[in-house]
C-alpha cells in the first residue's frame, strides 16, 4: 500500500528523472486552447486550491513535476482528491510505464468511483468524448461538472450526430443553471427534434420558456435549409400551441426580432392554415391570393379549402374572392 504518497518516489518513482515528453506537452497545451483554455484537471486542480493550474499544468521538465506534486501534497483537500490527481498524472505518463496509474489506484485503495471519474474526465481533455462517456454516464458517480461536461459534448457535437450529449442529459439529468450551457444543450436538442425542442422549453420557468419558443422559430427558419428546413417548418407550424404560445409565435414573426427573417410571413400564414384558424384566414385570405406558400400556389391551396369543414360560409366567402 502507498500510503506515503507525500514522498514524490513512491509516485513517480518507477523512472528516475520522470517527465514529460514533449510531444504529450504539446498535445496538452493544443487541448487546452480547444476547450477555450480550460481542461477539467484544470478545475481540479483549483478544487485543490491549487490557482494558475496551466502554469503547473502539464509539468514541462522533471523539476516541474516535482514542483508540482509538492503543490498537490501540500493542499488541505482529502488524501483521495490528492491520490486522483496523481492517478490522472500517472495516466499522463503511459510512455513511461503502462501500469503505473492502475498500480497506484490498487496500492491507494483508490475507490472505483474517484478512478472511473478521473478516467472520464482524462478522456474528456483528450477530445475522446465517446470513451470519456462510457465512464461519466457511470450510476456510482455523484455528477462532477455536469454542466462544463455537457457543454463541451455540445460543442463538439457533429452537426448530424447530437448522441452524446443527449445521453449524458438524460443520463446524469444535470440541473443546467448557466444560460450559456441551456442555450447549447437547446440548439442540440433542435437538431434533434424540434418537437422535443418544443416540450423541452415548456419546462422551463415562463420568461426562459419564451426565449427558447422564439429561439426554436429562429432555428428552423435561419439555421435550417433545403429539404431539412421545409421539414422542420411543417413540424414547427403544426405543434400543439396554446394560446399564449400562440402569441408569442405571431408577435415575434410580425413585430419582434424575427419579422425580418426570410419566410417570417409566410411561417405565419402557414400555421394559421394548418391550424383551420377562420378569423386568421378572414385577415390574410385576400392579402395572399396569387402567392405561392411554401412553393404552394394560394389558389391550389383556396381550392383545397372551398369545401372543408371548420370554416364558416362568411370566411369562405372572403376566401374565395
Amino acid at each position: 500500500m502507498v500510503d506515503d504518497f507525500d514522498q514524490f518516489e513512491a509516485v513517480f518513482g518507477f523512472k528516475s528523472d520522470v517527465a514529460y515528453n514533449q510531444q504529450t506537452i504539446d498535445d496538452i497545451v493544443r487541448n487546452r486552447r480547444t476547450l477555450e483554455n480550460l481542461l477539467f484537471i484544470d478545475r481540479l486542480l483549483k478544487a485543490l486550491g491549487i490557482d494558475k493550474a496551466s502554469k503547473l499544468y502539464p509539468p514541462r521538465s522533471a523539476f516541474d513535476l516535482r514542483n508540482l506534486h509538492e503543490r498537490i501534497v501540500a493542499s488541505e483537500s482529502p488524501d483521495h482528491h490528492k491520490q486522483s490527481i496523481f492517478y490522472y498524472i500517472l495516466k499522463d505518463l503511459a510512455h513511461l510505464s503502462r501500469h503505473a496509474a492502475e498500480g497506484f489506484a490498487r496500492a491507494t485503495y483508490l475507490p472505483e468511483k474517484f478512478k472511473i471519474f478521473i478516467d472520464g474526465i482524462w478522456y474528456m481533455d483528450r477530445l475522446k468524448f465517446e470513451r470519456a462517456l462510457e465512464h461519466l454516464t457511470e450510476p456510482a458517480l455523484i455528477p462532477t461538472f455536469p454542466e462544463d461536461i455537457l457543454y463541451t459534448l455540445c460543442r463538439f457535437a457533429p452537426e448530424n450526430d447530437c448522441s452524446l450529449p443527449l445521453a449524458y442529459f438524460h443520463t446524469v439529468s444535470p440541473c443546467i443553471a448557466s444560460n450559456k450551457v441551456l442555450e447549447a444543450f437547446f440548439l442540440i436538442v433542435c437538431r434533434a427534434s424540434v418537437t422535443e425542442a418544443f416540450f423541452f422549453s415548456r419546462e422551463q420557468g415562463e420568461f426562459i420558456h419564451r426565449n427558447l419558443f422564439e429561439k426554436l422559430i429562429n432555428f428552423v427558419l435561419v439555421d435550417s435549409t433545403g429539404t431539412i428546413r421545409a421539414k422542420r417548418s411543417v413540424e414547427l407550424i403544426n405543434l400543439p400551441f396554446d394560446n399564449v404560445e400562440n402569441n408569442w409565435f405571431e408577435e415575434y414573426l410580425k413585430d419582434g426580432k424575427g419579422r425580418t427573417l426570410s419566410g417570417a410571413s409566410d411561417t405565419i400564414i402557414m400555421k394559421g392554415l394548418a391550424t383551420g384558424d377562420s378569423t386568421f384566414l378572414l385577415e390574410h385570405g385576400q392579402s395572399i391570393a396569387g402567392r405561392k406558400i411554401a412553393g404552394v400556389n394560394w389558389a391550389t391551396i383556396r381550392e383545397s379549402l372551398q369545401h372543408g369543414p371548420g370554416i364558416d360560409a362568411g370566411s369562405r366567402d372572403v376566401l374565395m374572392s
